[in-house]
């Protein structure tokens, strides 16, 4: 049943940031398409409204991901124990620690990417790429 639930929070994560990487590719194509438009149509109401939708940003999600805990079960989504808590606090908080030094946000980008994504590294271990 933990499996279950691990399989099943990390498919919607996923499938969440899936969604959100594509919706901002495409809001930088129209960014892009919205500059090859001619000046007079560009400068329409109408150029300008649809042009409103395109974006330039890119963003960075930092993915964490709660780690198996000593003594954990299936109920870890469900333990609001002090004990609980202050586990899980700990573990983020170490896991944040190890993204805010590596910094992966610092590397270049591909402009057109929108959301760039960086997944944890475990402890003892080197990043890729």
């Amino acid at each position: 049943m933990g499996r279950t639930k691990d399989i099943q929070f990390a498919s919607r994560a996923t499938s969440h940031i899936a969604r959100q990487k594509q919706i901002h590719h495409l809001r930088h194509i129209i960014r892009e398409l919205s500059k090859a438009l001619p000046d007079r149509a560009r400068n329409s109401p109408q150029g300008k409204e649809l042009a409103s939708w395109g974006c330039g940003t890119t963003m960075h999600v930092a993915r964490l991901v709660a780690p198996k805990l000593e003594g954990e079960d299936h109920t870890k989504d469900i333990d609001f124990t002090p004990a609980g808590i202050r586990a899980r606090w700990r573990a983020g908080y170490a896991d944040t620690r190890r993204m805010v030094e590596r910094a992966p946000w610092t590397a270049p980008a591909d402009p057109m990417d929108g959301i760039v994504i960086h997944d944890p590294v475990a402890p003892g271990k080197r990043p890729t790429a």
